[in-house]
Order: C-alpha cells, then structure tokens, then sequence
C-alpha cells in the first residue's frame, strides 16, 4: 500500500474524499512522499503529516446536498470524529491542538 492510498483510506473512514492537490500539499509541506511504500519506519512522519493537514480540511467541512432530475445525493462529514482523530495524533505526537485548545487542562505542579 502506498502512502497516498493509505491517506485516502484513513480520510475515507470519516466520509473525506481527499484529491490529488490534497495529496501534492501535504506532500510538499510535509516532505513525505506520497508514492512510497507505507511502512513502521514512515508512519510517524505521515501521520504528523495528515494532523498538520486536517485543520485546513476542516475548513471546508461542511455537508452537501444535491438534487438533479429526481436523484439527490449527499455528502456529509464525521467532523466531530475527525476532530478526534487530530486531538488523538497531536497527544500522540506531541503535536499542538489547535482545534480543541479551549478544553480544559490540568498542570501538576
């Protein structure tokens, strides 16, 4: 599996279609390559990736409803399932949540 199916994949389990320029920006801001082999010695970069890319793609979450000569079709998002998702990769990687900064946190001191 290369690592831009392996992306497509894990956005896909929340509704997220992710496209080819999708795929060329968290490639080019991220340093990853996209068409390499998804393994244990890249996953970490790629998951840093793709937390570095969800707040971006949540900006134009939102759902869509269309209706053409009797035939409607929707898309909608697991937005609070992706949120999520980011919230779990930030802590796992020591990563900044920016989506969920205003939860509350507790500091032993």
């Amino acid at each position: 599996m290369t690592v831009a199916d392996y992306i497509r994949g894990k956005f896909q389990t929340f509704g997220i279609t992710v496209s080819e320029a999708d795929l060329l920006e968290l490639s080019l801001s991220s340093g990853i390559n996209v068409e390499d082999e998804m393994n244990q010695q890249n996953i970490g970069l790629v998951s840093v990736a793709m937390a570095g890319f969800i707040p971006s793609l949540l900006l134009r979450a939102n759902s869509k409803s269309v209706s053409e000569n009797g035939h409607s079709k929707s898309q909608s998002w697991d937005i609070s399932g992706i949120k999520e998702y980011y919230a779990f990769l930030c802590k796992k990687y020591g990563l900044d949540d920016e989506l969920n900064a205003d939860k509350p946190k507790v500091t032993f001191i």
